[in-house]
């Protein structure tokens, strides 16, 4: 009759690996049983010295006791459960400890999660009133979402998010992602969730719109307009058209100790500058003349160049080129006038980068060449205010 050996217990005492030591790897050996590895796995660790296998042996037999003790403390239900769970791990490659320490991680994440709403109201908060259009967007984003508004912004999955963005038409899609990914940035920052569910949804691939000028006869009209009826205004409109400087952010910082007519030029400094570079742009003649119209008129020609604030300044304009009989405005018109007529006259896209302030110059050429004729261009300067046409031919307003 053939008998089965038991196996030996494990001794959790270091031993010598002769063969290891004359190759000159670390010899002393632990053999570490399935019940006692981090892993559920039998695992071996070598060492250099015998102290420091026995210090592991050690740990490794307090590590014992202690599994000993808490196996009387399980209940039968309790072992019936933990081996269920082990079932369902079976083929997941994952410790039943490390699921439960994943599982925990998750209810400490909601634990310290807040509403939707709660996020948006905090991030509006934090932004203050720098920018109230900019607000008043987000303010309809959160609005929008009235479905999330109780949900924990932890539980909040790009899944969830995917309807109701596909709801969207296109063209409004991308800035409802924009905002909703500022929201969940913010509780990224600040504790409240972990990912960010909008990295992982696309944004729409929009192909770029034909860039829109105002007509040099608009332009004229513009300007006429306000010279005759609203000064203050004039400025801001002769240095967007014939500067291309951006109206908000740049031009509205502007100080008349930046223009210098001498020097036929404008200095956006650093601190107005969008892009955080400090660069020249040069005064044409009729930007010039324009200028000097405003200020034989009796204009202001100290402090910031445009004294209406952020919202007078949209009024005003709109009323201005109403008054002028100008009904369509295309968004940035007065920049892209600028950028497209500049680059119809003098040909140097380099050069029209550096003075408007842009950072790709083949960004530059798509959005400008050929966005109007050079014949075009030669009417956008040479417009000129009613006193200083003598020996130019003024555009005519009728």
């Amino acid at each position: 009759m053939q008998h089965w050996a038991m196996p030996k217990p494990p001794t959790l005492k270091p031993k010598l690996r002769s063969s290891r030591q004359q190759q000159g790897f670390a010899a002393w050996c632990v053999n570490v049983p399935p019940h006692l590895s981090s892993t559920g796995k039998r695992q071996q660790f070598f060492f250099a010295s015998k102290t420091e296998a026995a210090v592991v042996c050690e740990q490794l037999k307090a590590r014992k006791d202690n599994f000993g003790t808490s196996l009387t403390a399980l209940t039968p239900a309790k072992i019936a459960e933990a081996a269920e769970a082990y079932n369902l791990l079976e083929d997941r490659n994952v410790s039943l400890l490390t699921a439960v320490r994943a599982y925990l991680g998750i209810e400490d994440q909601r634990s310290a999660s807040i509403p939707f709403r709660e996020l948006c109201a905090l991030y509006i908060e934090s932004r203050g009133d720098r920018d109230r259009e900019h607000l008043a967007g987000i303010r309809r984003t959160m609005n929008r979402f009235s479905s999330l508004h109780d949900r924990l912004v932890s539980d909040i999955s790009h899944r969830d998010l995917e309807p109701l963005l596909n709801a969207i038409v296109p063209g409004g899609r991308n800035l409802q992602m924009r905002h909703l990914r500022a929201f969940f940035n913010y509780g990224i920052k600040h504790g409240y969730l972990s990912d960010n569910p909008i990295s992982r949804l696309d944004f729409v691939n929009s192909s770029p719109k034909e860039v829109e000028v105002i007509s040099p006869e608009d332009v004229a009209r513009i300007l006429e307009m306000a010279l005759k009826n609203d000064l203050r205004l004039l400025p801001y409109l002769t240095l967007g058209f014939f500067c291309g400087i951006r109206p908000v952010g740049e031009l509205n910082l502007l100080q008349w100790s930046d223009v210098d007519l001498q020097g036929r030029s404008v200095t956006i400094r650093y601190a107005v500058s969008k892009t955080k570079r400090r660069r020249f742009i040069r005064l044409s003649e009729n930007a010039i003349a324009w200028l000097d119209a405003y200020r034989q008129r009796g204009g202001q020609c100290e402090g910031p160049i445009v004294t209406y604030d952020k919202w007078t300044v949209r009024t005003r304009r709109q009323q201005n080129r109403e008054a002028a009989g100008v009904t369509h405005w295309p968004n940035s018109a007065m920049r892209h006038s600028y950028c497209s007529y500049w680059l119809a006259m003098h040909k140097d896209i380099n050069k029209l980068v550096l003075q408007s302030g842009h950072t790709s110059v083949d960004t530059m050429w798509r959005h400008y060449h050929r966005g109007t004729t050079e014949a075009e261009a030669k009417k956008f300067w040479a417009i000129m205010p009613p006193s200083a046409a003598s020996n130019v031919v003024r555009m005519s307003v009728s």
